[in-house]
């Protein structure tokens, strides 16, 4: 949607305009969403107590959910450093006993260290992707704690990027009412959690496409 305010008799008028044209006509809905936003961010903002156990929830889950990926991954890594080390002692051996000249030696060696500083990289990077998901889901989970009290504190710009960082949709009714939500990830993922660790006794419930377990990533 994209908005209005064309003016007549001294007033102006403010709406939101549909780019689809449903039964051939676009819809405008009037500009009653902004006074609704500041509630519709309690609905969803993560009470701060609730956070030690989302935290231990999302952490556990992520890592069953890659730990056997990641240690047959691990496996086959070490497994193709042990060849390369392998490689090089009998490389080194035909040097020695000069079955290979010094030029191919080298040659050899250079690609076979490209090989191994390429591996153990891949190693790291194991360990630190699953880092950047737990990192990604914590400060996600702040954010959700601070949105409805950032919103009243950011100037406009600020507050309209808060909210496209939130939500990937905003649903209301022909009426111009909020009556759902569709969260980005990985916030629509935390919100499932929050849920379950109470009552939904929000207007706003949101996001419902998401199950419980079902990570980020």
């Amino acid at each position: 949607m994209y908005g209005s305010t064309p003016s007549g008799r001294s007033r102006s008028y403010s709406y939101y305009i549909t780019h689809a044209k449903p039964e051939g006509w676009k819809i405008h809905i009037p500009s009653e969403i902004d006074p609704q936003i500041p509630e519709w961010l309690q609905g969803i903002t993560v009470n701060p107590s609730l956070v030690p156990e989302i935290r231990e929830v999302y952490r556990n889950q992520v890592g069953q959910l890659t730990n056997i990926d990641r240690e047959e991954r691990k496996t086959e890594l070490h497994r193709r450093l042990s060849k390369l080390r392998e490689e090089e002692t009998r490389v080194g051996r035909l040097l020695i006993t000069g079955k290979m000249s010094e030029a191919a030696y080298d040659q050899l060696r250079a690609e076979w260290q490209e090989k191994v500083l390429h591996t153990e990289a891949s190693l790291r990077a194991i360990e630190q992707d699953i880092t950047r998901h737990l990192n990604d889901l914590d400060m996600a989970l702040i954010l959700l704690t601070k949105a409805s009290e950032l919103y009243h504190r950011l100037e406009d710009k600020k507050c309209t990027l808060l909210l496209q960082i939130l939500a990937k949709h905003i649903i209301i009714n022909a009426e111009g009412k909020i009556i759902d939500q569709e969260l980005h990830a990985p916030s629509t993922y935390l919100w499932t959690l929050y849920n379950d660790f109470q009552p939904l006794n929000y207007e706003f419930s949101g996001s419902e496409q998401v199950r419980l377990g079902s990570c980020p990533f």
